[in-house]
């Protein structure tokens, strides 16, 4: 009896095998095409997808970013821990993202991280301070963790570099243009908002972003940034005073 029942054992192992390597190996535009119609509105459009569940393909339009393709595969060892994990590769115009993603219905964790971005994506941003900014950001050992029921940012650690640019803001009725040097920032979550600190390569405070809980976002620069510019304040005021300051819905 003993040997029948271990038998079983083994019968139901290999059975949940089976199973988990058909849908991890059945082609994605098949599966794609059953469980579309029961998502609902979705915030981004798939227009394409290929590959399988395992190792796949799908270009994505994402609203504010464009078209963008997205490339994972699954690490296996990961679903019977109960969490789902993947190496992700996403791409677009000047815009990139390489890292492990795992998650399960809770939440999302971004796993040592990199990316790379045209400052071209905060223009929104920037527009409303009537400012405008050149150049690229990279991201480097990022990590964090979302959560899919508060949605909320939980964790955030990294580090962002700005390569330097052409920036043009108004101060005092005056339009001020002039080259950025290259840019620090640190990203961490010591409260309810993610921060962002920002310095020059001497590592003096420039300037700071914040995104709150709500998806509000922010940056303020402070009057040293124009000391570093060559630039001057026209009040008699600190340099650690913030003289530039603007918010956006993000999230």
């Amino acid at each position: 009896m003993s040997a029948i029942w271990s038998s079983k054992w083994y019968l139901l192992i290999g059975l949940f095998s089976f199973t988990v390597f058909l849908g991890l190996t059945a082609p994605l535009e098949y599966v794609w095409s059953k469980a579309q119609p029961h998502l609902g509105r979705l915030p981004v459009q798939i227009e394409l997808v290929s590959g399988t569940l395992w190792q796949g393909k799908a270009r994505i339009n994402i609203p504010n970013v464009g078209k963008v393709t997205g490339l994972w595969d699954i690490q296996l060892s990961e679903l019977f821990t109960g969490k789902l994990a993947a190496n992700v590769e996403i791409s677009g115009d000047e815009l990139k993202f390489k890292g492990l993603v795992r998650g399960n219905a809770d939440q999302v964790e971004v796993i040592d991280s990199e990316a790379f971005m045209s400052s071209r994506y905060l223009a929104s941003l920037l527009r409303q301070g009537k400012s405008s900014l050149t150049g690229e950001f990279e991201v480097n050992k990022f990590n964090a963790i979302f959560s899919l029921k508060d949605k909320q940012i939980v964790t955030a650690d990294g580090r962002v570099l700005f390569n330097g640019g052409d920036v043009s803001f108004p101060i005092d009725g005056k339009r001020i243009n002039a080259t950025l040097p290259i840019l620090v920032g640190l990203i961490s979550k010591p409260s309810e908002n993610v921060e962002l600190e920002i310095t020059n390569t001497d590592g003096q405070k420039i300037g700071s972003g914040y995104i709150q809980p709500d998806g509000w976002s922010g940056i303020a620069i402070r009057r040293r940034f124009l000391d570093i510019l060559g630039q001057k304040w026209p009040a008699d005021v600190d340099e650690e005073t913030v003289i530039f300051e603007v918010s956006q819905k993000l999230l």
